[in-house]
């Protein structure tokens, strides 16, 4: 039976930890890890490095990271990932309270943060994938989660 675990790039940037906490986990058995939504893509990049690193210094190999990216297509939809935790810096957020078109700027920067995550893992030989998921029931918003997974899945 394959083990995963979560992961919260997020928690890095105050505690410094996630990394250890991960191996701590690869440890108890988890073969993989799924990451809470990413919307700060610096925090997922800290985290990857010293993941990376501390494995290669102890000689752990490094299980898949699954990355969870998630469209936003609302205030409130923003509203709500906040409170689930996912952190949005706050350029980011005023960006998409005052876009034209919040939904597509949304799904914009999650396939960006792909890029950047895959072209960063790729180049240090760290297995990551991608989840995508929508936190709302709009149709629109779901429909976009369908539309950025046909844009990742053509990277």
């Amino acid at each position: 039976m394959l083990l995963g675990g979560v992961t919260i790039p997020e928690r890095h940037l105050v505690k410094g930890d996630e990394h250890l906490r991960v191996f701590k986990k690869i440890e108890a058995g988890c073969s993989f890890f799924v990451s809470q939504g990413v919307y700060d893509v610096h925090a997922s990049k800290d985290f990857l490095s010293d993941y990376y690193y501390y494995g290669k210094k102890h000689g752990i190999p490094l299980v898949p990271i699954i990355f969870t990216l998630t469209p936003c297509g609302s205030h409130k939809t923003l509203q709500f990932m906040k409170w689930l935790g996912i952190n949005i810096p706050r350029w980011l957020e005023n960006d998409l309270i005052h876009s034209d078109d919040i939904l597509q700027q949304s799904v914009d920067h999650s396939e960006q943060s792909w890029r950047e995550l895959k072209a960063f893992a790729d180049e240090k030989g760290i297995p990551i994938g991608c989840n995508i998921e929508s936190v709302a029931v709009r149709k629109v918003e779901i429909d976009a989660s369908i539309a950025l997974l046909n844009r990742i899945n053509s990277i």
